[in-house]
């Protein structure tokens, strides 16, 4: 037990502390250095530092763009008005329909708000309910997204209903240099860099690769195909192979997986349907559209939603119009470097192919019976 003598000193020592600590002069002279000089020097080899880093990426073929981030999708879904024409569905839509020649050859400037490996049946639900919007939307469907519900960037909905003004400032600032910086883009932060480098494998880590930088987006969302990915043989395989990755032919899948897979794309559908008559009241137009599709993705999505089970199926129950690009030639007629989307000169081929589908179609049907013959 302390002691009344060690408590004793023990306050005497903190109280010669304080007492020195209050009293004690602490100023402290400042070395004199060339501050100027310094700082000049410090932002001199930042400045050496990031155009070296700048220059690798330029070097790799790395365009500099805009980030598909959540903030810049909520700016073009704030844009939506009663009239507006909208793009929605998930990468498809986004690389396969350019903005741009829309525009020119329609004299209509439409939104892009499809979202990459993401359902649009949320955007449309939000659509639907919207009271102000009474416009046309082009819905794309690729079947193992739309049929699935399946949404990795549910987020961006969140972003627009209840975007922070921290959030809105920091696209504003980020708006300002992003076009400049090609090594930006998410796929070539350092810390993503490392991550997909042969580590070790490790029991219960997944060894998935994730998708690589395939698209280049404009500050309006018009997207793209990088160009590497047409090029560079090498990375197209990669990307075929990341598409392939975890694939499980369906009778595989026990039957109890195979039958909640079946009830979860009906629900979908009945989804679709919901959307379809709230759109149907208000004097909105859906139109859905299967993009192309080749090679892996023919068999996949040949296997686990057939034509005739999904897509014919969603046509009838909603009665909505729709184009399919195995019914017209003018369609199916590209190749796709990577089997799921258009290179970028023959997107904007493909758009103008498209508009002249669509008007031919509109000028001799009824909208509320258009679908492909």
């Amino acid at each position: 037990m302390p002691s009344s003598i060690s408590n004793s000193k023990s306050r005497n020592d903190k109280n010669r502390y304080n007492h020195c600590y209050y009293t004690e002069d602490f100023n402290r002279d400042i070395p004199k250095h060339h501050w100027l000089k310094l700082i000049l020097l410090t932002l001199s080899v930042f400045a050496i530092l990031l155009t070296g880093w700048e220059g690798y990426w330029r070097s790799q073929g790395v365009q500099a763009d805009y980030i598909n981030s959540n903030s810049l999708w909520a700016i073009e879904r704030r844009k939506v008005s009663k009239e507006s024409v909208i793009f929605t569905g998930s990468s498809r839509m986004l690389f396969n329909l350019q903005t741009d020649i829309w525009h020119q050859q329609t004299g209509i400037k439409p939104i892009q708000l499809a979202l990459e490996g993401t359902t649009p049946l949320s955007v449309l639900e939000d659509l639907a309910d919207d009271d102000n919007f009474q416009g046309t939307v082009f819905v794309g469907v690729a079947p193992g997204l739309f049929f699935s519900g399946f949404e990795y960037r549910a987020k961006a909905l969140k972003t627009y209903r209840q975007e922070a003004p921290s959030q809105w400032l920091g696209q504003q600032l980020a708006m300002l240099i992003e076009p400049h910086l090609s090594f930006l883009a998410p796929d070539f932060a350092l810390f993503t860099i490392m991550k997909r480098q042969p580590w070790p494998e490790r029991e219960g880590i997944s060894n998935n690769l994730d998708v690589r930088k395939l698209m280049v987006m404009a500050e309006d969302r018009n997207t793209q195909m990088w160009d590497k990915v047409v090029k560079d043989e090498e990375y197209r395989k990669l990307a075929i192979k990341i598409w392939m990755q975890g694939f499980q032919p369906i009778a595989e899948l026990p039957a109890e997986k195979q039958e909640k897979a079946l009830e979860n794309r009906n629900k979908q559908i009945e989804r679709a349907v919901t959307v379809n008559k709230k759109m149907q009241a208000k004097g909105a137009t859906l139109i859905f559209v299967r993009m192309p599709s080749q090679g892996f993705y023919t068999m996949e999505e040949g296997m686990y939603n057939p034509k005739a089970d999904t897509w014919d199926v969603l046509l009838r129950k909603t009665g909505a119009p729709g184009i399919h690009f195995q019914d017209y030639p003018d369609l199916s007629k590209y190749t796709l470097p990577e089997n799921s989307h258009l290179a970028a000169q023959d997107a904007r081929s493909f758009t103008k192919d498209f508009v002249r589908i669509y008007q031919n179609l509109i000028s001799k049907t009824e909208f509320s019976t258009m679908s492909a013959p």
